[in-house]
């Protein structure tokens, strides 16, 4: 993450020099400065457009290095090249505003992974009769990933004069977790109800394992179907184009040129798999 602050404070100053907004270029709307506040990198929108732009002209640049050194090797025109480049721009600056969209979704899925055993932890503390600030520090303390992060912010803010319910509250925003948000809720409406905490705490961590079990079979149904796609584009057609490549003048009477299907094994087909994985990864259950 620090290389992304230096990144975009690098691409910053560039622009300030010249004289350029990067938000008239790349705007950021209300959901993106929420993004960028889930995704835990210390960057402002301003650093966040200039990262953006930063990504596709320094793409552009090796891009074009690269398919200009093709383009005399194979002597192929150097229009291609310059296509070639033009379209790694825009693909480059598309992949770098979902890297925050990336970032984002890792970090929800962290939450995932780690709140069912957190908040059996907390639950462990709760009965064996440990005050709910002190179940939340001890929490904060271990190493649940992104939940300790979490906690460790509400410890703040309670340390400052705010309620539990709405310390927690606060950092709710910090993490599109669904299931985080469901047991903010949960527990805003047990401190202000009065109710028992762990007999609620209890209800909901076993509503959390049902929805692991539901989830899981979803998975294993997307990932049988995305795993013979990912087979498919990444390994079955790779290998019939190195075959035209090396046997079409021979099989067919043709060959393919090479720098027209450089651009697939260096851009098409990663990006296919990077796709593929980044949907699997969404839809996993976080096991």
């Amino acid at each position: 993450m620090d290389f992304v602050v230096e990144f975009a404070g690098f691409w910053s100053r560039f622009f300030s020099k010249l004289s350029i907004d990067p938000q008239k270029i790349i705007p950021t709307s209300k959901a993106t400065k929420l993004m960028i506040l889930q995704s835990g990198i210390d960057i402002q929108p301003h650093g966040y457009s200039s990262f953006v732009i930063g990504v596709g002209l320094s793409s552009f640049v090796l891009s074009l290095l690269y398919f200009t050194i093709l383009a005399l090797y194979f002597q192929f025109t150097i229009y291609l090249a310059i296509t070639l480049s033009t379209l790694m721009l825009f693909i480059s600056t598309i992949i770098a505003m979902h890297y925050f969209d990336f970032v984002v979704n890792s970090r929800a899925r962290d939450v995932e992974l780690n709140l069912l055993d957190s908040l059996r932890h907390m639950l462990s503390e709760l009965r064996s009769g440990i005050p709910l600030h002190d179940a939340i520090a001890s929490i904060a303390m271990e190493n649940y990933g992104v939940v300790s992060e979490l906690f460790r912010e509400s410890l703040v803010s309670v340390k400052e004069g705010e309620e539990i319910s709405n310390a927690f509250l606060e950092i709710s925003m910090k993490t599109p977790s669904i299931t985080f948000q469901r047991f903010v809720a949960t527990l805003s409406y047990a401190l202000g109800s009065g109710v028992n905490i762990v007999s609620v705490l209890e209800n909901f961590i076993r509503e959390i394992e049902l929805s692991r079990r539901n989830s899981i079979s979803v998975y294993t149904n997307e990932s049988a179907k995305y795993s013979i796609l990912l087979i498919f584009l990444t390994g079955i057609i790779p290998g019939v184009m190195v075959l035209l490549l090396s046997q079409g003048s021979i099989l067919a009477g043709f060959r393919i040129a090479i720098p027209l299907v450089a651009p697939f094994y260096l851009l098409l087909f990663p990006l296919a798999k990077y796709l593929i994985i980044l949907r699997l990864v969404r839809i996993s259950p976080g096991i």
